[in-house]
């Protein structure tokens, strides 16, 4: 899998992101309608370019400083009512 480019994990109630070091080539990744509270292991994707966590639990955005080619970076989250 280590030339794998694009990755689709939505809707899967993920918790925690790990396990993603070795996908150096990856660019893009949805991980869309799950439960991940923080963002953690893109260390090594620094070809991401587009990242969706929308519809998750994270409070903060953190942990991206080395995806430098990132471009569209989606966190929108539904209010409760």
């Amino acid at each position: 899998f280590c030339g794998l480019q694009k990755l689709c994990v939505d809707n899967n109630a993920i918790k925690k992101i790990k396990n993603l070091g070795h996908l150096v080539n990856l660019t893009w990744l949805d991980l869309s309608f799950n439960r991940i509270e923080r963002i953690d292991g893109f260390e090594k994707l620094e070809r991401l370019k587009d990242l969706s966590l929308f519809n998750n639990l994270i409070g903060q955005v953190e942990g991206l400083d080395n995806c430098k080619r990132l471009q569209c970076l989606s966190l929108w989250k539904k209010k409760k009512k």
